[in-house]
């Protein structure tokens, strides 16, 4: 039986803007939990063709914003970080006060603020959604902060398809600051770990060290978290960096200094540029001493 909104008769149709990583996990966990749940996407990248290549079962492709929003009553923008605003432009136009707008993009609240901002004469109510932990395996099921006036709206729906969620206030903004604020140690210590081991692998020294840390830190197996978060940062490096400027922006609104973000962003986009995709052929792995051979020669080979 399909789930209804409650108060209709209406079965559930949810809508992703943008099917990127977080769309394609959100869309296999979805149709793992709740078949009968309808979902459409929309991607506008080049590749657009290629990321729904064999996805048929999981999603009908909407070929433009427009059909998005017919099809859906639940849309959730998935995006990065520099799209948010532009995700949120293109979808306003077509929505209306049935639909339910969750930005579950990784931005400041100012930039949360000003997505909202075109939504606003639509009626369609705005959920600040921040994504609280990596999307996957959980997919739907990751931890999310919600916040906004659209609780006594959405909640029953979230419940209804096994969303794990809290609700953060009725501010905008409310939910993005807690994933912005989180983001400098996530993210930072992604960056310090990888610069550590990229010298010290060099010379033997990586799990000597990365043991040493691990003591200090009370981090049981530190040498396999830098295995874990040296792939992160080489396969979502440009992501994060994007990211990472969001935080320097909202660090920025709260009249504080961002000298660490700033960095930080700084960093991922220079792993991003390392190419370590190609370098791999398309298959990063989660091993620092290939990861940090690789980084010492791109950094090498950019000196000479």
């Amino acid at each position: 039986m399909a789930i209804k909104q409650l108060g209709t008769d209406k079965a559930i149709t949810i809508g992703l803007l943008g099917y990127g990583e977080a769309g394609q996990a959100i869309a296999a966990s979805m149709h793992e939990q709740n078949p009968e749940v309808a979902l459409f996407a929309y991607d506008n990248a080049p590749d657009h063709a290629q990321l729904f290549a064999g996805h048929e079962k999981l999603v009908h492709q909407a070929k433009t914003p427009q059909a998005l929003a017919q099809n859906s009553d639940i849309i959730l923008s998935l995006v990065t970080a520099d799209q948010a605003v532009a995700a949120a432009q293109m979808i306003a136009p077509h929505l209306e006060d049935r639909h339910i707008f969750f930005d579950g993009n990784s931005v400041s609240p100012g930039t949360k603020k000003e997505a909202a901002s075109y939504l606003a004469s639509s009626g369609a109510s705005y959920c600040d959604m921040a994504i609280m932990a990596p999307i996957h395996p959980r997919g739907h099921k990751t931890p999310l902060l919600i916040a906004g006036k659209c609780e006594a709206q959405a909640a029953p729906i979230l419940s209804s398809l096994a969303f794990s969620y809290s609700w953060e206030g009725e501010s905008v903004g409310d939910a993005s600051v807690v994933k912005m604020l989180r983001s400098i140690l996530i993210k930072g210590m992604e960056c310090l770990i990888s610069e550590s081991v990229t010298a010290s692998q060099g010379l033997g020294l990586d799990e000597r060290i990365l043991r040493s840390a691990g003591q200090t830190l009370g981090i049981a197996d530190m040498p396999a978290l830098a295995d874990y978060v040296m792939e992160r940062a080489a396969n979502h490096g440009r992501r994060r960096a994007a990211e990472m400027r969001e935080v320097a922006k909202t660090l920025q609104e709260l009249g504080l200094s961002n000298d660490m973000s700033s960095a930080i962003a700084h960093y991922q986009d220079r792993i991003a540029d390392m190419g370590l995709s190609e370098e791999f052929g398309g298959a990063i792995p989660q091993d620092r001493s290939k990861l940090a051979a690789k980084m010492r020669a791109a950094q090498m080979a950019k000196k000479r």
